[in-house]
């Protein structure tokens, strides 16, 4: 219990910003009300090279990147055990930069590789990404290459809770989600005003969302026209059918080289 302690709290520590020139975080509504977090994540269209800014784009940088140049979680995952096995999974925060920055990063490790590389850790260590929604949050947010902060509360949009649940079940596939994390999901859901959450994408999340909504018969047509593939008739429909399509493939992406 102690190391799986100690690993969450580096995790936070890191992410936290407790560096001295980190600037000061903005207020959040604690209330969870919709909030769309501007995506970091590296889209293809881009030059690695200016998304990573000083980094110098080699072989080894090329690595960690997919096919279409973003910086997918399992590419990473798979880079980090390839070169260094199981080590790396308990080594100190320190230990991997300075390997890294030896091996393969001589300009410094991109902040988006070191806050997935710990998320990545803690997720291999540690059970708090299955019960607690704070760290769920953060390990989202690392997991789809965002800025995180402790410091403010930032809820995860539907697409980057349903890649995190892929993710972390994918890594322990013997973990359940506890309630606490599987009701911040249906709070997320709702917030972005979804009323149905597929098994596929968000396991177990569909009972909580039933909690706190009350459009049953509506989930129940929105339901149907997923399961058949249909896009639905009014607009209501054609919104909740289009943003589940869009869930589904950023899912896919993040899960490519899984």
């Amino acid at each position: 219990m102690a190391r799986i302690d100690d690993l969450t709290r580096e995790f936070m520590d890191k992410v936290a910003g407790t560096q001295d020139n980190m600037p000061e975080a903005p207020a959040t509504d604690v209330s969870l009300k919709p909030v769309r977090m501007l995506k970091q994540i590296i889209q293809g269209s881009q030059n690695p090279q200016q998304a990573f800014g000083k980094l110098l784009v080699r072989a080894a940088t090329r690595e960690v990147l997919d096919k279409e140049g973003a910086l997918n979680v399992f590419t990473l995952f798979r880079f980090l055990n390839d070169h260094y096995g199981r080590r790396w999974w308990d080594w100190e925060p320190e230990t991997i930069w300075t390997e890294l920055q030896r091996d393969h990063f001589s300009e410094g490790t991109p902040e988006e590789i070191k806050d997935m590389t710990m998320a990545l850790q803690v997720t291999v260590n540690s059970h708090s990404p299955f019960e607690h929604w704070h760290v769920f949050e953060k390990i989202a947010h690392a997991f789809s290459a965002n800025p995180v902060s402790f410091s403010v509360l930032q809820p995860a949009e539907p697409d980057e809770a349903a890649l995190a649940m892929q993710v972390l079940t994918r890594v322990r596939p013997e973990e359940k989600f506890d309630r606490e994390v599987l009701m911040y999901v249906a709070v997320c859901a709702k917030a972005a005003g979804m009323v149905w959450l597929p098994q596929d994408l968000f396991p177990g999340a569909q009972t909580y969302l039933d909690e706190i909504t009350f459009e049953h018969e509506f989930r129940d047509k929105i339901t149907q026209l997923w399961e058949k593939k249909a896009a639905g008739e009014t607009d209501a429909e054609q919104i909740q059918i289009a943003r589940l399509k869009e869930v589904h493939e950023y899912v896919a992406k993040g899960l490519r080289n899984a």
